[in-house]
């Protein structure tokens, strides 16, 4: 009996020794969900965000959304750009092919072609630059996704 305590202790004892001693902050950029589910024609929901570096790029951030029961047509923005870079703007299928992307130069804009998406699926925009172009200490994009 006193054995199999001891197994099972030392067993725990490395499980957790595993888990909080692994456990660190992530180092990736940002991943959100916006909530588009209900999001009628014509209608559009943005997100604000101030990105950081990793080594001479932006950390990617993500934005996952899910399209409405019905579907309908879609497409990722950037709307305002001060990042003091280009920002890539990529609309990602649910089986991780890119659909449609664009490009927004500092101080620009640009949105993805519109597409039509099936139903009750989540699609993602993401944005990024690219090696060699960090963003600026005060970096700050708005990205939206519209339903038209």
């Amino acid at each position: 009996m006193l054995r199999t305590s001891m197994v099972v202790m030392l067993g725990l004892t490395v499980a957790l020794a595993t888990v909080f001693g692994l456990h660190g902050e992530a180092l990736a950029g940002q991943f959100k969900t916006l909530n588009t589910a209900g999001l009628g024609v014509g209608g559009s929901i943005s997100a604000h965000s101030s990105p950081k570096n990793f080594g001479q790029a932006m950390e990617m951030e993500v934005y996952e959304w899910p399209t409405a029961s019905t579907g309908g047509n879609y497409r990722c923005q950037i709307t305002s750009n001060s990042t003091g870079q280009t920002l890539n703007l990529r609309l990602i299928g649910v089986n991780g092919t890119i659909i449609s992307s664009c490009a927004a130069a500092n101080g620009g804009t640009c949105s993805t072609t519109t597409t039509a998406l099936a139903g009750n699926l989540k699609f993602m925009c993401l944005v990024a630059t690219q090696f060699n172009a960090p963003v600026s200490s005060s970096a700050h994009y708005i990205m939206a996704v519209q339903r038209q």
